[in-house]
């Protein structure tokens, strides 16, 4: 039997059977894992209650032909904090099932890894919970850097129609994959996509910010409600051009 070692983030765990845990993990160096925990849901069990979302583990997994096993598994961060306070778990939930949706097995990417790494330290210092708004917008920024990473990130800069820098006051927002338009070009295909949104050079220059900046910055950004929504808004409707079969369990 051939072993895998990694050290990974559990990114949901879930009952299987009768008295094992299906785990899903994301390793450093092997990426989308899964394993089965066996016996992990019996109350007698070192595992029961022991390996749960959010914590950071090293693992040995077991290849099976069937699914593959979980051997061994050692707590690296738990990240305890996380699962008290509502805000942080809200986030870092919708984030996880969002990330987990847009991954293959088989693709080994250690910036990604960091980025998980990354919302977790974020809400292990949250010294309370932030406001909804903040909180959507936190989900937003790292949405934004895990689309950048797989490659389908919108392009802030120049318009989808022409390739000129956007530089008006005021551009469209297309429905269908979140392109950026200018409002001249808008109005050659507007016949075939009435419905768009307008997108500010304001908005514009948030989302662009949340692109490039550690989330961390994210807690001390200020600006007003209206601002924050606007820029989620954007980064939401680039969504619709990633294979998701649903619409990604989020904050409401």
């Amino acid at each position: 039997m051939s072993y895998l070692r990694d050290r990974a983030v559990i990114l949901k765990a879930e009952p299987f059977r009768e008295h094992d845990r299906r785990l899903v993990l994301f390793g450093r160096s092997h990426g989308l894992l899964e394993a089965v925990a066996r016996g992990a849901s019996r109350k007698e069990s070192k595992q029961s209650g022991h390996l749960v979302p959010f914590m950071e583990v090293e693992v040995m997994i077991a290849k099976g032909s069937a699914f593959d096993k979980l051997a061994v598994a050692r707590v690296v961060d738990s990240h305890r904090r996380i699962r008290q306070r509502l805000g942080a778990l809200t986030y870092t939930g919708a984030f996880f099932d969002l990330f987990e949706r847009l991954q293959k097995p088989g693709i080994e990417d250690t910036e990604l890894y960091h980025l998980l790494q990354e919302v977790l330290f974020v809400c292990d210092q949250l010294s309370e919970d932030p406001s909804i708004e903040r909180t959507k917008l936190l989900l937003s920024a790292s949405t934004l850097k895990l689309l950048d990473r797989i490659g389908y990130s919108p392009n802030l800069t120049r318009c989808a129609l022409c390739h000129d820098t956007l530089e008006e006051t005021e551009h469209r927002l297309l429905p269908g994959d979140g392109s950026i338009v200018h409002i001249d070009c808008y109005r050659s295909i507007r016949a075939s996509q009435p419905h768009v949104e307008g997108v500010s050079n304001k908005t514009l220059a948030l989302v662009r910010f949340l692109r490039t900046e550690p989330l961390m910055n994210v807690l001390y950004l200020t600006g007003t409600s209206l601002d924050f929504a606007d820029a989620s808004n954007v980064i939401s409707y680039t969504l619709k051009q990633t294979p998701l079969t649903r619409e990604p369990h989020g904050i409401q």
